[in-house]
């Protein structure tokens, strides 16, 4: 794929909507762009992978937010206050620096993967790895990142995660059930073999 060339007023718009929080697949249609290009102008501009740009923006975001509501909040609108207190629980949040990622999970689903060869051979089942490493890298995300309320729904993906397993046949119990379910064929000098053995030989009639 071609690399998106990179336009100082494409990015400043990417930003601008990124600002009010507008998901880059919105973004991507309104300035007639992929999901994946409109990422890559905020990554070049800004440098969005900085952790620290990103409690800035976010913080920025909280600023915008805030001052938009004060007014009614002063006024005693009861809405407009528990807004207000939930942005300053979810500023607290923001500025706390966050854990190091080591990607604990992503790097143990990976060796899962490595593990399968027979299941994803050819890159057939690429798709299931894929959505099982997304799922592996937003956990990891959230445990270096987040905390209360947002990790707590990010480990309810854990199911989700290990269904991936399974179909992959990366768990104790669904490699065992698919030993079960494949017959063994007996040992060359059993009884067993020796009797289809003569079978086969015998005239048909």
């Amino acid at each position: 794929m071609a690399e998106t060339p990179y336009d100082a007023d494409t990015a400043a718009k990417v930003l601008n909507l990124r600002r009010g929080g507008v998901p880059f697949d919105v973004i991507a249609d309104q300035l007639r762009l992929t999901p994946e290009a409109a990422k890559a102008y905020f990554d070049k501009a800004l440098g969005a992978s900085d952790p620290a740009f990103m409690r800035a923006l976010e913080s920025d975001r909280m600023d915008r937010l805030h001052f938009a509501i004060w007014p009614k909040a002063i006024k005693g609108d009861l809405d407009a206050i528990d807004r207000v207190v939930k942005l300053s629980e979810r500023r607290e949040n923001v500025s706390t620096v966050p854990k190091v990622n080591d990607h604990a999970l992503v790097q143990a689903f990976d060796r899962a993967v490595q593990t399968a060869t027979e299941l994803h051979a050819e890159g057939l089942d690429a798709a299931l790895v894929a959505a099982g490493r997304t799922v592996a890298e937003r956990i990891d995300e959230a445990k270096a990142t987040s905390q209360g309320q947002e990790l707590t729904k990010a480990l309810y993906l854990l199911p989700h995660l290990m269904n991936v397993l399974r179909e992959m046949q990366a768990t104790p119990a669904s490699r065992s059930a698919a030993r079960a379910a494949t017959p063994e064929a007996p040992e060359p000098d059993s009884k067993l073999a020796q009797l289809r053995a003569i079978r086969q030989k015998r005239p048909a009639g």
